[in-house]
């Protein structure tokens, strides 16, 4: 995919995260197969980041606090929208065809607006929530990959 197709998937897709809450994109950074873009507003910063083939995943954190952040997944999971994942998923391979990403990025930002609305507007309150959930799920994951090591 070329960058200005990218590049105009994402603008279009982010419309509505600039216009409601005041983001504005401030970096595209390209490396390799993956990018990040950044976009922040006076209190939070959301970042896409996205490999060629994979599916993208938003973080989201406080300026003021760059530890302060989980991802939109996280948050999805603790409203109730989405099932955690299970370890053995985060092993598996990405699969997002091109023709995908558009729809795809769209449906996060949607979600997004509706579920984090006040992690947009600056208050944070659930992030405790959404880091415990990370720690736990990565403690799972370390004890997953350690006992699927050993077997090989």
């Amino acid at each position: 995919m070329r960058k200005t197709i990218f590049e105009s998937i994402v603008n279009k897709a982010f419309g509505d995260l600039e216009s409601q809450f005041g983001f504005k994109k401030i970096e595209t950074a390209y490396i390799d197969r993956s990018v990040t873009v950044q976009f922040q507003n006076a209190t939070t910063e959301v970042l896409l980041n996205y490999e060629l083939g994979d599916t993208p995943w938003l973080s989201i954190s406080e300026l003021e606090n760059p530890e302060n952040k989980s991802t939109l997944g996280w948050l999805l999971v603790e409203m109730g929208v989405e099932k955690a994942p299970t370890p053995a998923q985060a092993f598996e391979p990405g699969n997002l065809e091109n023709n995908q990403l558009e729809p795809t990025l769209q449906k996060m930002v949607k979600q997004l607006i509706e579920y984090g609305a006040d992690l947009l507007n600056g208050n944070f309150s659930i992030m405790p929530n959404l880091q415990k959930r990370a720690s736990k799920y990565d403690s799972e994951c370390k004890r997953y990959l350690s006992i699927h090591q050993s077997k090989s």
